[in-house]
């Protein structure tokens, strides 16, 4: 019987995930949830993000439902007060003064930090560095950020979606045109928590380079893909992190960049791309899968599906309870 690997476990605790865009932290708490573990994230006058538990100490309180008054997390059940290192400042029921219990503290996950203008946290010490993604770090270019979806779709097919290529003239009416067959993928990197892939997209002939896919895939839900133009200048620049909410629930985090900043340009880009991401998502939420199988047979593969077995490689580095894979998963 195969094992299917869902949403979310331990295994993905030691890694960062997008909890939210930086602009929706405010010094108004926020409630956001990773892994099962609700958080609640704040920002610090300082300009700084505070990620803690979302339960108060005292009686298992949302903190998000309080306030953060001279940067102070207040509790709305009972007034206690939490600073800036998650330690409790004041009990209003002992009076000022009072010797304070240990335990009044709240949790932290291990690591939290803002890159690309999404808010970041890993819930254990991180095995690695988020992605580096040089596009994004490139002010002189346009970007653009389509509305991506809270939705019922598995984190693991989302990831495998944006690393598949052989799907975009069916599924994407603005893609249709796109000349069906693949080359094969060539890997350029492997480690046990990722990989580096480059694809040469065939013209109409079969013959003509029409483009290059370069993929990234960071474990457990990350991936970048730049498409190229034949000369190796940037085409698109995508990079997509998924929140595992719960086992059921996730959140999309897309970005786009474009070698263009013309507004009206900008905007017709948007219309398009949205459509893409709308026509993922549709398919993936409608995929009947409880998890990923990691070996057997139950999902087929071929020579075009290399991504998606390499990261189903990763992912299996992650689990030793997984196996091998059977002979219908090709290399």
């Amino acid at each position: 019987m195969d094992h299917l690997y869902g949403n979310w476990h331990p295994e993905f605790r030691p890694f960062w995930h997008p909890v939210a865009w930086s602009s929706e932290v405010t010094d108004t708490p926020m409630s956001t949830t990773l892994l099962g573990q609700p958080l609640v994230c704040v920002r610090r006058s300082d300009g700084s993000v505070g990620v803690f538990l979302d339960e108060c100490p005292h009686r298992g309180a949302p903190l998000s439902l309080g306030c953060f008054e001279s940067g102070e997390l207040v509790c709305p059940f009972h007034g206690w007060r939490f600073g800036s290192d998650g330690a409790a400042t004041l009990i209003p029921s002992l009076g000022a003064g009072a010797v304070l219990p240990s335990r009044a503290r709240l949790e932290q996950p291990a690591d939290v930090c803002e890159r690309h203008d999404v808010v970041w946290v890993a819930l254990d010490p991180p095995r690695q560095p988020i992605a580096d993604w040089p596009d994004g770090d490139d002010t002189t270019i346009g970007a653009l950020t389509p509305i991506a979806h809270v939705s019922t779709a598995l984190a693991a097919y989302q990831t495998e979606n944006l690393l598949d290529a052989s799907h975009f003239p069916f599924l994407h009416g603005a893609l249709s045109t796109r000349n069906p067959k693949m080359e094969d993928i060539e890997l350029v990197d492997e480690h046990p928590l990722g990989f580096r892939t480059v694809l040469r997209k065939l013209d109409d002939d079969g013959l003509t380079t029409e483009g290059w896919l370069r993929y990234t895939l960071a474990a457990p839900y990350t991936v970048l893909l730049r498409s190229e133009e034949p000369d190796g200048s940037l085409r698109t620049s995508f990079f997509q992190a998924i929140q595992p909410i719960d086992q059921h629930t996730t959140r999309m985090f897309f970005m786009i960049r474009v070698p263009y900043t013309d507004p009206d340009r900008l905007a017709a880009t948007m219309i398009v791309e949205q459509g893409v991401l709308d026509e993922d998502h549709r398919m993936n939420s409608a995929l009947r899968r409880e998890g990923m199988p990691l070996t057997g047979p139950r999902d087929l593969h071929v020579k075009s599906d290399r991504n998606g077995v390499l990261y189903r490689r990763v992912l299996r580095s992650l689990f030793p309870d997984a196996g091998r894979p059977s002979r219908t998963e090709p290399d």
